[in-house]
């Protein structure tokens, strides 16, 4: 009986979890269509707003080829994160490499299903706009928080 890598076992659970977790609650929102509201006083609302572009909106796609595009790529950033994931070595890189893409896959669904994805958790600082983001964005950033302690982990002496 071949033995499982565990690596490759804390990636695969992290991109089963985030995609299913991100896929539930989008649905949810999207079917039952809640109204803004606010979350937490100052600091986080709860506001409906479809990106068609990348992270801070930036490369703005407004035509289907310009989305087509975009998924493309984003699949193919998903293709070359999977081959460093199913080569990681310890936990801490498997886990951020699996986050990463399941919040990948996540935001790929909207991308290729609604042309845009769906954000709708709003962060600011009283009156000051930071951004707009979903459930994938958040393992997305933990995933690279992961990797950045990995990396620091690797150069102590």
């Amino acid at each position: 009986m071949p033995r499982i890598n565990a690596a490759r076992s804390v990636t695969a659970a992290a991109i089963g979890s985030v995609t299913l977790l991100n896929l539930t609650v989008e649905h949810l929102l999207l079917v039952q269509r809640p109204p803004d509201a606010v979350l937490i006083p100052g600091l986080l609302d709860f506001h409906h707003a479809w990106n068609r572009g990348v992270s801070f909106s930036l490369l703005w796609q407004d035509t289907d080829r310009g989305s087509l595009l975009l998924s493309l790529f984003l699949a193919a950033i998903v293709i070359v994160l999977g081959a460093m994931a199913w080569r990681a070595k310890d936990a801490l890189s498997a886990l951020g490499l699996g986050l990463i893409i399941g919040g990948a896959l996540g935001n790929l669904y909207d991308r290729v299903a609604y042309r845009a994805v769906f954000d709708f958790l709003f962060l600011h600082l009283g009156r000051m706009p930071l951004f707009v983001c979903n459930i994938a964005d958040i393992p997305i950033t933990l995933g690279a928080l992961c990797l950045v302690g990995e990396a620091f982990k690797l150069q102590k002496p």
